[in-house]
């Protein structure tokens, strides 16, 4: 499984415990990444692409709700090779966001959806530097991006 790290140091901390944004799909995993930066984006400067083993041990947490200040949380308690964890879980990290906003329910979400928007694993040993796939600087991978809108609004 492949799974982000955002720090601030060039070097990630990698070690047990430490949180990682789980990708198990670039469209989902793309905004969330962009939300954590939203709220804690200065406090990042680096971004790192990690691939973690089929038998390394990790635990998952997976927020969820319509709402950003009042969500459900499921945590799992124990640690166990991914390889085990049942592919329910992948699969609903991957449909991020199926519900859609809808004005004329309660909540303002069509039910059926599960609404997973903050799926974190948790590494439950160090994970070695060759599960490195690449470590970015945050200012130049996403001024990129930026450069790219502005040449398309002058366009047209």
């Amino acid at each position: 499984m492949l799974a982000v790290k955002l720090h601030r140091s060039a070097k990630p901390p990698l070690g047990k415990g430490t949180w990682l944004i789980p990708i198990t799909d670039w469209r989902a995993g793309k905004v969330q990444v962009r939300k954590d930066l939203l709220y804690l984006g200065k406090q990042y400067q680096y971004i790192t692409l990690v691939n973690i083993p089929d038998e390394w041990p990790v635990k998952f947490l997976i927020r969820y709700g319509d709402s950003n200040f009042i969500k459900a949380v499921h945590c799992f308690l124990d640690f166990r090779p991914l390889k085990e964890w049942p592919p329910e879980i992948k699969q609903a990290i991957r449909e991020w966001w199926d519900a859609r906003k809808s004005p004329w329910s309660h909540t303002g979400v069509e039910p059926g959806g599960l609404m997973c928007d903050e799926p974190l694993v948790e590494l439950g040993r160090k994970l070695p530097n060759s599960c490195i796939k690449w470590t970015k600087d945050l200012r130049l991978l996403y001024h990129g991006d930026e450069r790219r809108k502005k040449r398309q609004k002058e366009k047209g």
